[in-house]
């Protein structure tokens, strides 16, 4: 393989030394400016001395043995569709990744390819559902589960969540399951279940999801349990269980789906993965659109998969989750003082959801608006992830200690001098 070239510029792209102490350095080191010259979508959407920290990318680079699995594809000129061998390798390496560090047996063969989640969603709920049977979102939600069914001549049942305080007065996120069973028993064919929890950072606990089995179960209705964020579990007492892992869930009402794409920031590969067993792999595999998205799946991503969820990819990842979670106690001791601002720091993921319904905004504005143009800082608006949410906002962690840093103080500063103008 030949050399990849230096960026000295871009410190969290290539270093020499992958240690958890070199890592944090040169992502401490990252600045605003290296990460608009890297011309991503997350930093280029919002022109100027913007921050961003809205759509869920991570500004960490990705493994060096995922960088170097990449180079030597390119170099070797595999870019042509998917060898059956490797795709035999990546199913085999999620099913062992599941086996042996989720406590989920999984076979290979109820593993399949497909080009992302949401891909997986569109074809669940057109094809593996009951012909125009509402779908049950609960919410704040992931922003195209919320769309996505409409596509396909379905209503949106949107279920918010129940909050109450958690530990230390902070706000817990919780599923409504008595909501949730009614729109079951009022025929909604399938439930949308976000674990870890977008936007919320919630790592769903067994007794919840065991009730949502039994409630699949008596009702028959289908869940699609998106994962994507399992490799992403911040808190060191917390841990992942897969929904269909549980015994009460059924197999032939299960789909789930899951990827390396944010545990490792590779969104842009397409190679995310479908786990069905039983029926419900039968079904998958004897639909036609279902079975052709293997079709789609990129070379690159399936490449990135194998080497992410090797011994290398996944130390990378701990050392990521451990970074990540300081920047969530930076937020949370910065913006906790603050009076009228709301802080829940995930468990699972790297987006915090900022309440900001305290605030004296003028009546009708947009939080994110606001602190866009009076901050500088780009969020993503609470509205877009459900009804009722609109003096939210979702703040992505995944970035450098510095600009972390900056994004608190921007945010602090705009406040206080909002105050003092009123006052």
């Amino acid at each position: 393989m030949r050399a990849r070239p230096s960026r000295p510029d871009d410190p969290a792209d290539d270093s020499a030394d992958d240690s958890p102490e070199a890592l944090a350095a040169a992502w401490d080191a990252l600045t605003a400016q290296q990460m608009r010259r890297r011309g991503s979508l997350k930093w280029t959407r919002h022109p100027g001395d913007v921050i961003a920290a809205w759509v869920a990318e991570m500004d960490l680079g990705t493994a060096p043995v995922v960088g170097a699995a990449l180079h030597r594809a390119v170099d070797d000129g595999l870019l042509g569709y998917m060898p059956a061998d490797l795709a035999l390798r990546v199913r085999g390496a999620v099913a062992a990744h599941h086996r042996e560090r989720l406590g989920w047996d999984v076979d290979a063969e109820a593993v399949s390819l497909l080009p992302d989640v949401l891909s997986a969603l569109h074809s669940v709920i057109a094809h593996h559902t009951r012909p125009g049977s509402p779908v049950i979102v609960p919410t704040p939600a992931y922003m195209p589960f919320l769309s996505i069914p409409a596509l396909h001549g379905r209503q949106c049942l949107q279920v918010p969540a129940l909050r109450a305080a958690g530990a230390h007065g902070r706000p817990r996120w919780t599923l409504d399951l008595e909501a949730i069973g009614a729109a079951m028993a009022d025929g909604a064919g399938l439930l949308v279940l976000c674990h870890p929890w977008n936007p919320v950072g919630r790592v769903l606990e067994g007794a919840e999801l065991d009730a949502v089995a039994a409630l699949s179960a008596r009702h028959g209705t289908v869940v699609f349990a998106d994962e994507i964020h399992s490799s992403l579990i911040l808190d060191p007492a917390a841990r992942h269980i897969p929904y269909a892992s549980r015994p009460a869930a059924s197999a032939d009402l299960t789909f789930t789906a899951t990827a390396v794409s944010k545990g490792w920031n590779v969104p842009g590969l397409k190679c995310a993965q479908l786990i069905a067993a039983d029926g419900a792999r039968r079904a998958w595999r004897a639909q036609p659109h279902s079975a052709r998205l293997a079709d789609e799946a990129g070379v690159l991503g399936a490449l990135a998969t194998t080497a992410a969820l090797s011994g290398e990819g996944l130390a990378w990842n701990r050392t990521v989750r451990a970074y990540v979670r300081a920047n969530g106690e930076l937020v949370r001791e910065g913006l906790d003082g603050v009076e009228g601002v709301g802080v829940t720091v995930p468990t699972g993921s790297y987006l915090a959801w900022l309440d900001f319904s305290g605030l004296d905004l003028p009546d009708g504005v947009d939080p994110a608006r606001w602190f866009l143009d009076e901050a500088g800082v780009a969020m993503s608006a609470g509205r877009a992830f459900g009804a009722g949410f609109d003096a939210f906002c979702r703040l992505n962690l995944a970035t450098g200690r510095g600009i972390e840093e900056q994004t608190v103080e921007r945010l602090r500063g705009a406040i206080a001098r909002a105050r003092g103008r009123a006052g």
